[in-house]
Order: structure tokens, then sequence, then C-alpha cells
């Protein structure tokens, strides 16, 4: 009898809309046999909750072992992540006026709080000194606090940063000449393997990971 070989591939982290979830849902299956692949394609896994969303962790081993139940001579080449995060989220999730509540009062905080941070930072580095300094520079004249040399500064310095920061995020253009990451794309990337790695061993300590026995 020929051995069968089968791949499986898991990423680090996954989003499922069915609270079912089975083997191919959350890995990547490779193997010559097609009928090994449908049957192994629809073991199943793992249900959760109804509830509008959830997370869990699920090992490869575990994975292995739920397959080996059913085909026992089959040869299982694990890749990838040893381990996934499986998010799940209901697809018609329930819109409730709190959770509007909540996200316009967020927005108002990141609105208000980095513009205070802002200015916050010209005040402590006397950011209208130095205006002041450079407009008696080019021009050797000094200016006060209302003179309209120094506002024209302020004003031409408020859209220089703002152009400053979409050019450096590169955001606020549809065009790009290269594919690169922005640097806030790679921040967040970095910021969400972080997440994924606290979930993962919080979820270990806690037992509550779907792993063999």
């Amino acid at each position: 009898m020929e051995t069968k070989t089968l791949y499986l591939s898991l990423e680090q982290s996954i989003l499922v809309s069915s609270r079912k979830v089975n083997i191919s849902d959350i890995a990547k299956l490779f193997c010559t046999d097609k009928d090994i692949y449908h049957k192994v394609s629809k073991l199943l896994v793992f249900t959760f909750p109804n509830t509008e969303e959830g997370q869990q962790v699920v090992t490869s081993m575990k994975l292995i072992e739920l397959i080996n139940v059913e085909f026992k001579d089959l040869i299982i080449i694990p890749i990838g992540s040893p381990e996934t995060i499986v998010y799940y989220k209901n697809p018609v999730p329930i819109r409730k006026l709190s959770e509007k509540i909540k996200a316009i009062i967020l927005a108002l905080f990141a609105f208000f709080g980095t513009g205070f941070s802002i200015m916050s930072y010209n005040g402590d580095v006397g950011s209208k000194d130095l205006l002041a300094n450079i407009y008696k520079l080019f021009t050797n004249e000094s200016v006060d606090q209302n003179s309209k040399g120094l506002s024209l500064g302020i004003v031409m310095y408020s859209v220089g940063l703002c152009v400053g920061m979409i050019t450096f995020f590169n955001h606020g253009i549809n065009h790009k000449d290269t594919d690169d990451p922005t640097p806030l794309q790679v921040q967040m990337r970095l910021y969400e393997q972080n997440v994924n790695q606290s979930i993962i061993l919080d979820s270990e300590r806690n037992n509550k990971t779907i792993d063999v026995d």
C-alpha cells in the first residue's frame, strides 16, 4: 500500500466567521490524494460558544492528533507556526448604541489628546521663540507675540507639520511609487505580533490552549 503524505501549514492568527471550526478553516492543506484532502478538510476541531466574538489558541499537534484518529497510516508534515490564534467574529454583529458612543468618545480623546500633546511639546521647546528668531534671521526685524509676522510663521509651521506627518507615514496619497509598507504599518504589524505572542503565552499558562493531552 502506498504511503500518503499530508502537508499542514498554520498561520500565527486567522479570523473565522463560523462558530464551527473545521481544519480547513484554520490550516492550509496539501495532499496528492484528493479524497484524503477533502475528508481532512471537513474534520471538526472545536466550536465557539454562542457569542458575538471570541478567540482560541490551537496547536498543530492537536490537529495532527485529530487527523491520525481517522487516518492512522497518513504521514503528516507540519510547517509554519506551531500554534495559531483563531479569532471568531459574528458576520452580522449586533450594533449597540453603547458601542457607537464608546467609539465617538475614543475618537474625541484621540483628537484632543494628540492636539494637547503637540501643543505641550511646542510650549516646552519654545517654538514661538524659535520662530521669532528665524523671522529676525531672515528679515533682521524683531517681532513680539502679537506680530503678524509671527502669526504667519505659526500658520506655516502648522501646515508644514501636517504635510510632514502625511508624507512620512505615506498616508493620504492614492498613488505610491513603491509597495513598501509605511512606518505606521510596520509598527502595527510588530504590535500585532507582540499581541499574538502574549495571547498564546496567557492561553498556555491558563491551560486554555487546545492541545494534545
